[in-house]
């Protein structure tokens, strides 16, 4: 083959790869504008898409304060307002009647203090009647002369605090001898028995309490009673008064409201 041919070849192939690189380019170049002109178009739509939004939010806007919801809301605060300042200026005449509510209410639980204490004077006073007829061989100076009469006066003394609706009557020297730390396992109602004593617990005394006739006894570990006496609230849990009975200053009596 002459030498002429080869270069001629090598030439050509030389200008078909430049002519392939430039095609790719173009290809390449048109293919990147296109992908530009696609992404403009999609930014375009996106803009007037948003701006289609705003116009019917604007609009929605517009409409939703016209509403009767946002009206009403409008004149309730404005109302509130005005409220407002007409508590200000009743402000001393109402701090005047709320001092008088008070003072009121705190006259009602004294008249009830007191009725209540009226009403233990009134059953000591049918006891010693008792007292005085059942001894008709003395004369009325003797008696008079061997029982004074006591000055009798019923006491607050404080108020006993109920979580569980029930209370215990017991000597608090007990508790850390004889008090009984066993799980509370009341299941169902409990049949009562005659003469039954139960365990001086927080278990034994809620049984006690929940087994008919609302109280009951609780006994000493060695199985006799004595421990403490437990008894139902009429009202449940709460604060309840408890009131002395003293004949010349000495407690013979205590009393506890729980009702």
């Amino acid at each position: 083959m002459p030498e002429w041919i080869g270069e001629t070849v090598a030439v050509v192939q030389l200008i078909l790869n430049a002519a392939a690189i430039v095609g790719g380019a173009v290809i390449w170049r048109l293919y990147v504008e296109n992908l530009r002109a696609a992404v403009k178009a999609k930014d375009a739509t996106i803009e007037t898409v948003e701006k289609s939004r705003d116009l019917w939010k604007d609009k929605a806007q517009e409409l939703e304060k016209r509403s009767p919801e946002v009206v009403e809301k409008a004149l309730a605060e404005r109302i509130q307002i005005r409220d407002g300042e007409i508590a200000r200026l009743k402000a001393d005449k109402e701090f005047d009647a709320i001092a008088v509510r008070t003072l009121e209410i705190d006259k009602a639980e004294l008249e009830q203090d007191l009725f209540r204490t009226q009403g233990f004077r009134a059953m000591l006073a049918l006891e010693e009647e008792g007292y005085e007829d059942s001894d008709p061989v003395v004369g009325d100076d003797e008696l008079e002369i061997a029982n004074p009469s006591p000055c009798i006066e019923v006491e607050l003394i404080g108020e006993v605090a109920v979580d569980s609706g029930q209370l215990m009557v017991t000597d608090p020297s007990y508790i850390d001898a004889e008090w009984k730390r066993e799980p509370f396992a009341i299941v169902g109602d409990i049949e009562r028995k005659e003469g039954a004593l139960f365990n001086y617990s927080y278990d034994g005394a809620c049984r006690s309490t929940l087994s008919g006739g609302g109280h009951g006894e609780l006994a000493f570990a060695k199985g006799h009673a004595g421990a403490g006496v437990t008894f139902g609230t009429a009202w449940g849990d709460g604060m309840y008064p408890v009131f002395a009975e003293k004949h010349d200053g000495r407690i013979v009596r205590v009393y506890v409201n729980v009702a």
